[in-house]
């Protein structure tokens, strides 16, 4: 029975662990992205670019004042919903020359409220710079 015992402590401890390093929380600063979200609210984020899609919304790395994102990265968080993924046609309110299809390793990133700032003003953003995939919203 101890056995039994010591393996379930080896599993819960690996499982705390394994989750700690794939999940988040993350809180809602500002209303980009109101009505869906608030300011203040806790999302349980998947860390990662698992599960990347047209429709999801992701937490990335917030734009450079200056230089958007194709400078170096700015300091904080963004929280967008991904209008489109790679591979998928361009959105057509995207800035103009942009390709047709959003090209690998880039994401299109809208925030729900009109005076969102997201890829109409910055283009587009490497995914590289994606935290995670949110998963739920845990508190509002």
């Amino acid at each position: 029975m101890s056995l039994f015992l010591a393996c379930a402590v080896v599993l819960l401890a690996g499982g705390a662990v394994a989750a700690r390093l794939l999940l988040s929380t993350v809180t809602v600063r500002g209303g980009s992205m109101s009505p869906v979200l608030s300011d203040g609210d806790v999302l349980l984020v998947l860390r990662g670019r698992r599960r990347v899609r047209a429709g999801r919304i992701v937490v990335v790395r917030r734009p450079a004042p200056r230089t958007g994102w194709a400078g170096p990265a700015g300091t904080g968080w963004y929280v967008k919903r991904v209008a489109a993924a790679p591979g998928d046609p361009m959105p057509p309110w995207a800035p103009a020359g942009l390709p047709d299809r959003v090209p690998p390793g880039a994401l299109v990133l809208l925030g729900e409220h009109p005076g969102s700032e997201d890829s109409k003003q910055w283009g587009l953003c490497p995914a590289e710079l994606m935290y995670g995939v949110m998963l739920l919203r845990l508190s509002r």
